[in-house]
């Protein structure tokens, strides 16, 4: 058996196509700018789509060494989510960047050994967990599938009840139950378009409760002749750890700061983990607050779960008196009326809207701001601050928080109905980046020298839609006065 080293670092593969080498051809349809099949001079055959003479979308990217990888690729290079199949048996299905395994995967070896976790460039994330393989995972999109041995082919023989699989005219591959010689009950469906339906099964379609996996997003519901009727959403409790308050005469700020990109069952985000460092940042400066570390909780990526942000929102917002603020940063995935954690698997796990209020509103904080760069955040909302050398004291910034009337006010990236933009040029979200240059001093119209919740929402709202050409619209709701401050403005 190989050692794992052997698949920790994927075929060489050509990211640049030379169109014009000898024995390099594209054999069928479009390899320019649209589908078709190319054979590459050393034997390797990619059949997919394309842009700009390279590999970008989804494809199969078939190795003369027998290697195959199927997936998604951007600009030549394996970048998403994808499946590499390896001869002698061995799969890795996650996610990857720059042509190496990045971000959660499970790779699993000939003899059942699994590791899984969050890779990063290549390297395992160390979770081994040496198990029998008891079911045949996204193997089963190949032709060639070494993982089906002992299971019936019930294309072939009547399968009147038990485990088996199917393949459909089109391509695709049921694996599951059967009953009376058809597929019918709890399997896998894995379309010939690269989908993926996990669940119960009736009359050759989802029927019942599953999980659609499509174009890298996940559908749990309830499904009828394959139509979603109604989507599930599990009823998680929220931690109730009792905390008490920390009692003082001081103004103080308390903070929970939540960046996730790299997530499973959703396309990973590029820059949410940056935005939510240099909101970190911002907090520890003057103009934010100069809070220590007790006062402000940072959870990224893998420590953001479901669970750790509702202990940490507890833990933070509920030791406040009566003189403080709590402020909540989330930036990363959202739909209609729930941010998604890192550990959010298509209909699990979602951090809804109405948690998180019930924690602000156990909060005996004077103060309570939450700020989301989220697509469908307005169906929330919140506001914050900035950073560099202050040209007030910090003393002054808490004398204007203890001057204001105080409430809770909700600054949410763009409309219930809106997707959030992140911008490659700005390397950050396009709200996020307004957002640190108002709190800055930018959004200061008054000029004295403190930046306002209504004076950052003003100066974000367009600016963000200008910069997105009216596809992105922040909001701002709740209860609140207006002059509450969110940051000192910089020299």
């Amino acid at each position: 058996m190989k050692g794992l080293a052997f698949y920790l670092v994927a075929p060489f593969f050509m990211t640049v196509l030379a169109c014009s080498s000898l024995g390099a051809q594209c054999v069928e349809g479009n390899c320019r700018d649209g589908t078709g099949t190319y054979v590459f001079p050393n034997g390797d055959r990619y059949t997919g789509t394309w842009a700009s003479s390279q590999p970008h979308g989804k494809g199969v990217y078939q190795f003369a060494s027998r290697e195959r990888y199927e997936g998604e690729f951007r600009l030549g290079k394996f970048e998403g989510n994808g499946a590499m199949y390896y001869p002698d048996g061995a799969y890795y299905i996650g996610g990857w960047s720059n042509n190496l395994k990045n971000g959660y995967g499970r790779l699993v070896t000939p003899g059942g050994s699994i590791t899984q976790g969050n890779w990063t460039a290549g390297r395992p994330p160390g979770t081994h967990i040496p198990a029998p393989l008891a079911a045949t995972p996204a193997a089963a999109l190949a032709d060639e599938r070494n993982n089906l041995a002992g299971m019936r082919n019930c294309s072939a023989v009547y399968c009147r009840n038990g485990q088996g699989y199917y393949d459909y005219p089109d391509g695709s591959r049921w694996i599951g139950e059967f009953k009376d010689g058809l597929p019918f009950g709890q399997g896998v469906c894995y379309y010939n378009g690269g989908d993926r339906y996990e669940g119960m099964w009736q009359l050759n379609a989802p029927y019942g409760e599953g999980v659609m996996y499509q174009n890298g997003r996940a559908f749990g519901g309830v499904w009828v002749n394959g139509r979603l009727i109604k989507e599930i959403d599990s009823e998680e409790a929220v931690p109730d750890n009792t905390i008490g308050v920390d009692q003082s005469r001081d103004v103080r700020i308390w903070a929970v700061i939540v960046g996730v990109g790299r997530y499973a069952a959703m396309p990973s985000l590029k820059f949410t983990d940056d935005d939510a460092y240099r909101v970190y940042s911002f907090l520890k400066s003057p103009e934010g607050g100069a809070l220590p570390d007790e006062q402000i909780a940072l959870l990224i990526d893998e420590s953001a779960t479901r669970t750790n942000i509702l202990n940490a929102m507890r833990r933070q917002f509920l030791r406040a008196d009566a003189n403080d603020v709590v402020l909540l940063y989330f930036s990363g995935h959202g739909l209609d009326g729930c941010f998604l954690p890192v550990d959010f698997d298509g209909y699990r796990n979602k951090l809804r809207h109405e948690e998180i209020k019930k924690i602000f509103l156990e909060s005996a904080a004077k103060h309570k701001l939450c700020i989301a760069d989220a697509c469908h955040s307005g169906s929330l909302q919140y506001g914050l601050a900035a950073r560099g050398p202050a040209p007030v004291s910090v003393s002054r910034y808490y004398q204007a928080l203890e001057d204001s009337d105080g409430g809770i006010a909700l600054l949410m990236s763009s409309k219930a109905e809106e997707l959030s933009l992140e911008d490659h040029g700005l390397r950050q979200g396009v709200f996020t980046f307004y957002l640190l240059k108002g709190l800055k001093g930018e959004a200061d119209t008054n000029g004295d020298q403190i930046v306002s919740i209504r004076e950052i929402y003003k100066y974000v709202t367009p600016k963000v839609r200008e910069y997105t050409a009216g596809a992105q619209t922040p909001t701002l709701s709740g209860l609140y006065d207006d002059t509450m401050p969110v940051a000192l403005r910089r020299r």
